[in-house]
């Protein structure tokens, strides 16, 4: 018996987005020296699917972000200039956040985070520490992300709590 047993019959469940495009977004910036551990999005961005843009440190980003505007930044807690979590300090000066539900490891919707409608700033790590998830949440962070960090969980992190067709919305 799984989960899907238990829906009423005249429920239908709504389909939740898969792609970058359906959540809106055309256009990524990765702030880490390591380009290789984003393989899907460098695909996406051969496919034509979203503009894809690097920065190998800290001091890039800042440039970039003074004049460019992306959908999502995702920005590595380990860089070769600066720790990735002043970087997004510096950062949020510059790069308005999206508004995302943050999401707990039960599948309920925790409420809100970030500020504004245009960027999402995300930062990447190896390990989970929650001294530096607090940290990041402080700075106005759209959400906190331990590797491997692929299409699928940016899609996730952006898409409305996967609801089901006439349940209520409280």
């Amino acid at each position: 018996m799984n989960a899907s047993d238990h829906i009423p019959p005249d429920v239908i469940p709504l389909s939740r987005p898969r792609t970058l495009a359906e959540v809106g977004i055309r256009e990524v910036v990765i702030v880490d020296p390591a380009f290789d551990r984003y393989a899907d999005f460098v695909a996406e961005a051969q496919a034509g699917n979203v503009g894809l843009h690097f920065c190998a440190d800290g001091r890039s980003a800042v440039h970039l972000a003074r004049r460019f505007r992306a959908d999502v930044w995702l920005v590595s807690d380990q860089l070769p200039d600066v720790c990735g979590l002043d970087l997004v300090e510096m950062l949020s000066a510059h790069v308005a956040h999206a508004a995302v539900e943050t999401a707990r490891s039960d599948g309920s919707v925790a409420g809100r985070s970030g500020r504004g409608l245009r960027s999402g700033i995300f930062v990447v790590t190896d390990e989970y520490r929650i001294e530096d998830e607090q940290r990041a949440l402080a700075a106005g962070v759209a959400g906190y992300l331990v590797r491997p960090v692929t299409i699928d969980v940016v899609v996730a992190m952006r898409s409305p709590a996967e609801r089901l067709e006439g349940t209520p919305v409280a």
